[in-house]
């Protein structure tokens, strides 16, 4: 019998019985070698080592591909803590419940996401309950910029989502509440130019000042 065979038998056997069994062979009367774990009268034992293990690697968890939706309180900056394919998707600035200078009305917010943003993902504002039309779309960014613009003075309530790009809400995160402060146009010096400063009153007129008489000789 050849050694490749052999080893093959013996490999069977390994694998069909404890680490730690005996393995032997024998002749029988046809002449036919025989390998078995249990001892024969003509039975030699043969050396077998131990085979090297390895552990499998562990599987790597699925993300959840199912929508995900937040429901926003307006004004109290709380909302259901996100689900979804992504491990974390938040607004990490501006901070919540914070006073924003911004005359312009352009407030840039600064998202985190873990995993990063998945090519055909993309990521968008949503401002008191009206999805912005602005989209970055995904590259693999672990943190994203996102401007909005030309917000009114007062409280909104802002969430960044994630759609794919059909637009289904993929994720969403925990909304924040921004307090926009902004110059009203109705204050003195704004009205006509955006820095336009106040209109000095005109100086009154000099009165008319009679003419002397004229000299006689």
């Amino acid at each position: 019998m050849s050694r490749t065979l052999l080893a093959a038998l013996c490999s069977a056997l390994l694998c069909t019985t404890p680490a730690w069994a005996d393995v032997y062979t024998w002749t029988d009367a046809n002449g036919n070698t025989v390998y078995s774990d249990k001892p024969n009268p003509n039975a030699k034992r043969i050396e077998v080592s131990t085979p090297n293990s390895m552990e499998a690697p562990k599987p790597i968890p699925a993300y959840e591909s199912s929508s995900a939706s937040s429901s926003s309180n307006a004004g109290s900056g709380n909302s259901v803590t996100p689900t979804g394919s992504y491990r974390r998707l938040e607004i990490t600035s501006p901070a919540n419940d914070t006073a924003v200078r911004a005359n312009d009305g352009n407030v840039i917010l600064t998202v985190a996401l873990d995993p990063p943003l998945r090519s055909g993902h993309l990521l968008r504002a949503r401002i008191d309950g009206e999805l912005s039309e602005q989209a970055l779309p995904g590259a693999g960014q672990a943190e994203a910029n996102l401007t909005l613009t030309n917000l009114d003075r007062g409280s909104h309530l802002v969430e960044a989502v994630v759609t794919s790009s059909k637009g289904e809400q993929v994720s969403a995160s925990t909304g924040i509440t921004l307090h926009v402060q902004r110059t009203s146009l109705n204050q003195p010096g704004r009205v006509g130019a955006a820095n336009q400063a106040p209109t000095a009153p005109a100086a009154p007129a000099a009165p008319n000042v009679p003419r002397p008489p004229a000299s006689t000789p």
